[in-house]
């Protein structure tokens, strides 16, 4: 057993044990590269070198089967080490209690969680059953189902799970109780030389398991009585239910795990005492009505179950998109999690912190952005506030991260530098974001949204206005507007902004001093401006390549703009006013 504070392939430091099996034990961990806790199950040292050379092939056939499962009920497994003779696998860590842990500590659990638990369980096995090829589970029991603190189920161990079509070399593998199966929960086939499992055989397997969780007895006999001679106040649909999955020809079963979860949605339909109880106390009129209300009830609770699971997979997403470290994966993730709630912004939110990272927001990032953004506006839309504030932050993704295509940078007119003419483009991208921000006068950054639209506007607009001779009285309103941006800039604690205020501040006062000038921006006004974008440039210490260049392009503003300040206010004569 590994002892606490071991670190294990020079990263993952033990912290506690929190589970042991037959042939493992499972530690939590501490990733000291990423800061992030995993899961490390410790697989037992085999001195037998044929089998353990088995054992790592049945733990590697397991690791990639399951990098290529994507389903909120089914953790990662992210590394292998070999630590001196000893396999360790790292995995996601999930926080919550085993259905088992549940079991013991609080005995048969009711009927309504039961059903919910079980909805959620075919929903996993349907989706690892609808995989090309199946995958079969082979090992649903109450010990292998995690329940997450949201109410969200979890499969925790494909040990033996198997894709049908394959050679089921991995059988004995494991050398524990499970060589295919547990007795009580595995279907007859499973031990059976001529069995063959199927998707049904996982069905067979979750119905003994709610069996268990109803009414905590353990099915090790495989002779199932009707659940209602030990508990008698529980449903007859759901005892018609497990009566059915747990039959021992699978052909007398349910035929897939979708027939089972709608079983398990209308189990108080087809309730015979219940049914029979509204016959007695109500004629036929009012029973109507009531089995009317009933459904509408029965309707309403399938509801809740949905709602329930649909925050459990939002949340599963958001989570994975938050703990992994590969960027297109959280992508991924983030945008699977818009899918299922399209009207939060959380995922967006969370795609723009991705996106700024690396301090840019490439045109493939750019593509994928907008169109979840497109898919899904209407919904967005619905929350004023939360939709101004994703304007907001998208506005100044562009204006701050927008890494300009060439084809762009290059239309942007010759007589700009490439740094004025990215800006122009990441100022004119951003432009129509602050804009829609700007509409919601409630939004608490509305002004400053205003401000940024503001000086969008100034900037795309300001050339044409200057070829045709109507750009008086533009300049004062724009250098308020810097002022401003100085002003929230130096509140930022994001370097990027600070030095780009910065440096938009001093191009401005370069290329603009004379227009300052004319339209009575005085010469101590504008040297004040210049003054206070050095300043904010030179509270920065760069930490990146990116902060370095634009670091340095200040630098170089900060030589001359006093100078072109100086020149504004030089008459053509060469008399200084």
């Amino acid at each position: 057993m590994a002892a606490e504070n071991t670190v294990i392939g020079g990263r993952y430091r033990i912290l506690t044990q929190i589970g042991r099996g037959g042939m493992s034990t499972v530690y939590l961990a501490l990733d000291t590269s990423l800061n992030k806790q995993w899961a490390v199950k410790e697989i037992r040292q085999v001195t037998d070198p044929v089998k353990r050379d088995m054992i790592i092939k049945s733990i590697t056939v397991e690791a990639n089967m399951i990098k290529r499962l994507d389903h909120p009920a089914i953790p990662r497994i992210v590394d292998l080490i070999d630590d001196h003779g000893t396999l360790y696998v790292v995995m996601d860590y999930v926080e919550g209690r085993t259905l088992a842990d549940i079991l013991k500590n609080e005995g048969p659990q009711p009927e309504d969680r039961v059903a919910d638990w079980g909805i959620q369980l075919c929903d996993a096995l349907n989706y690892l059953h609808s995989r090309k090829p199946p995958v079969i589970y082979r090992d649903m029991k109450p010990s292998n189902v995690m329940v997450t603190p949201n109410g969200a189920i979890k499969l925790i161990d494909f040990g033996i799970a198997i894709e049908m079509g394959s050679d089921d070399d991995r059988s004995s593998l494991i050398g524990d109780d499970r060589q295919l199966g547990t007795q009580g929960y595995g279907a007859p086939e499973q031990f059976s030389e001529t069995g063959r499992v199927d998707q049904r055989t996982d069905i067979y397997a979750l119905g003994a398991t709610l069996y268990n969780l109803l009414t905590g007895v353990h099915p090790r006999s495989g002779s199932f009585k009707p659940i209602r001679d030990i508990v008698p106040s529980l449903s007859a649909g759901l005892e018609e239910i497990i009566s059915v999955a747990t039959q021992t020809n699978p052909e007398a079963r349910f035929q897939n795990c979708a027939q089972m979860a709608y079983a398990l949605r209308h189990y108080k339909e087809v309730d015979e005492v219940h049914r029979q109880a509204l016959t007695r106390k109500w004629r036929a009129f009012i029973a109507v009505i009531i089995a009317s209300a009933v459904c509408f009830g029965l309707s309403a609770c399938s509801l809740g179950m949905v709602y329930r699971t649909r925050n459990g997979d939002f949340s599963y997403w958001m989570d994975q998109a938050a703990q992994t470290t590969v960027s297109a994966r959280a992508e991924n993730d983030f945008v699977h999690a818009a899918s299922i709630k399209p009207d939060s912004v959380d995922p967006y939110m969370g795609l723009i912190s991705l996106y700024t990272a690396d301090g840019a927001f490439d045109s493939q990032e750019e593509r994928t952005f907008n169109a979840v953004i497109t898919e899904h506006s209407n919904s967005l839309r619905k929350h004023s506030e939360d939709w101004s504030r994703l304007c907001y932050e998208t506005g100044k993704l562009y204006w701050y991260y927008f890494k300009v295509p060439e084809e762009a940078k290059t239309a942007s007119g010759s007589a700009m530098t490439d740094q004025e003419s990215m800006r122009m483009e990441r100022i004119r991208a951003a432009s129509p974001w602050m804009h829609e921000a700007a509409k919601n006068k409630d939004y608490k950054k509305a002004e400053l949204a205003d401000i940024y639209a503001g000086m969008a506007d100034f900037n795309t607009q300001i050339v044409p206005l200057i070829n045709e001779g109507s750009d008086a009285g533009k300049y004062k309103p724009y250098a308020r507007r810097l002022q401003q941006l100085l002003d929230a800039s130096r509140h930022e604690s994001n370097d990027v902004i600070r030095l780009e205020a910065a440096n938009l501040t001093l191009d401005a006062l370069q290329i603009f001093p004379r227009k300052f000038r004319a339209d009575g921006i005085g010469k101590d006004q504008m040297n004040a401006l210049a003054d206070r974008s050095i300043f904010l440039a030179a509270s920065v210490t760069p930490t990146t390549a990116l902060l370095d260049e634009r670091k340095n392009e200040a630098n170089e503003s900060s030589k001359r703009v006093h100078a072109s300040i100086d020149n504004a206010f030089v008459d053509i004569k060469g008399d200084k006013r």
